[in-house]
């Protein structure tokens, strides 16, 4: 009987470390080692387009003015901690709220039952990495419902030499005007 115990006891623990090994040895690529980050958004869209709020990757980023400035950073969303070889790709979703129909007066709306118009958008991009280990994620609001998304260690996106879209300097126009495919391509974008 002693015999039989040991006897099924080695099989069992055979049988547990040929499993263990054969997880090990899956198909499955090892992924990257990843790291937390912040995020900041940045508006371009002009003083009558405001967003209220969106996530990257479902995770809650806050609100940004509708021109330059950006929101307030929050914590935090999970990215590769170095640049990858291949684009790691974020699905950003965000809503829009257009004021334009709402006349002001003092900074105030006349008529307090006016509310903006809202719309909801999303949209999956690539994480432009300017260096190479992560930094702040600043996620631009561009026209047209476009959003690029930088990873930036030592500048801030109103830095001159920033890699990002040019930041919203100036007094706000109503709607920015789409920024064209040369700009965005000679300031690093994809």
């Amino acid at each position: 009987m002693y015999k039989q115990v040991i006897r099924w006891l080695s099989a069992l623990m055979l049988l547990m470390t040929l499993a263990a090994c054969a997880q090990g040895f899956g198909s499955k690529p090892v992924e990257a080692e990843m790291a937390s980050t912040t995020l900041t958004g940045v508006g371009h869209l002009g003083s009558m387009t405001g967003i209220p709020q969106y996530s990257v990757d479902g995770h809650w980023g806050g609100n940004v003015p509708g021109w330059g400035g950006g929101g307030g950073s929050v914590c935090c969303v999970q990215l590769p901690a170095k640049k990858p070889s291949t684009p790691y790709m974020v699905t950003v979703q965000w809503r829009t709220c257009d004021v334009s129909h709402i006349k002001f007066v003092d900074g105030k709306r006349v008529n307090p039952k006016d509310r903006c118009i809202p719309s909801e958008h999303e949209a999956t991009v690539p994480v432009h990495y300017a260096e190479e280990k992560l930094g702040y994620l600043n996620v631009h609001f561009l026209p047209s419902n476009k959003v690029e998304v930088w990873s930036v260690n030592r500048l801030a996106p109103n830095a001159p030499d920033y890699p990002g879209p040019p930041y919203s300097r100036g007094p706000a126009p109503d709607y920015a005007p789409v920024i064209d495919t040369l700009s965005v391509t000679r300031q690093g974008g994809k």
